[in-house]
């Protein structure tokens, strides 16, 4: 088991291999995110912030900046303890991650756990992912969703970038944004 995934299952968050839907995906995203240099992360979907622990134990040099369309959320952040930017609304607003863009550091990561709606999944896409510098990755998660149109995402994805990457059982898609896609 490797270091993010025993964080993750301290942390409780089904991005493990223990809680609730226990997805595994810290099993890749412990290869690709770093634990010791200084990333930008931005997560759509904080629900009660217990990968936004994980993310903080993980590495104390990230920055994580967190989207969420319930204002309840920020009562599930201890703001002395988790180190992280928190901005409400509509992953699907262009003008709202536009300002959140404006307002965060050059991302070097981003995790869509957000909706799963397959309209909600590439209007968010199609805003971020241009903006991304190369070399960043762009992870969308939980394509098993019932919400999810798997086809159409990955359709969508590939007219910004040939070379997608699915992990998990096809829950996971994993975009490297290249010196080709800027």
């Amino acid at each position: 088991m490797k270091k993010l995934t025993k964080i993750a299952n301290k942390c409780k968050t089904d991005k493990g291999t223990e809680h609730f839907e226990a997805h595994g995906y810290t099993e890749i995203y412990n290869d690709f995110i770093p634990s010791d240099k200084v990333v930008n992360l931005l997560e759509i979907g904080i629900w009660h912030g217990d990968s936004i622990r994980m993310w903080n134990e993980y590495n104390i040099n990230i920055n994580v900046f967190g989207i969420d369309i319930d204002q309840n959320v920020t009562k599930y952040i201890d703001k002395e303890k988790d180190k992280c930017t928190i901005f409400i609304g509509n992953q699907s607003d262009k003008n709202f991650l536009e300002n959140v863009l404006n307002e965060s550091n050059e991302l070097d990561v981003i995790i869509d756990d957000g909706s799963h709606y397959t309209n909600d999944i590439i209007s968010s896409f199609k805003v971020l992912y241009p903006k991304l510098k190369p070399g960043a990755i762009y992870f969308i998660e939980d394509l098993h969703a019932s919400q999810a149109n798997l086809k159409q995402i990955i359709d969508e994805v590939s007219k910004y970038n040939e070379d997608i990457k699915l992990f998990c059982n096809n829950k996971l898609l994993m975009v490297i944004k290249n010196e080709n896609n800027v």
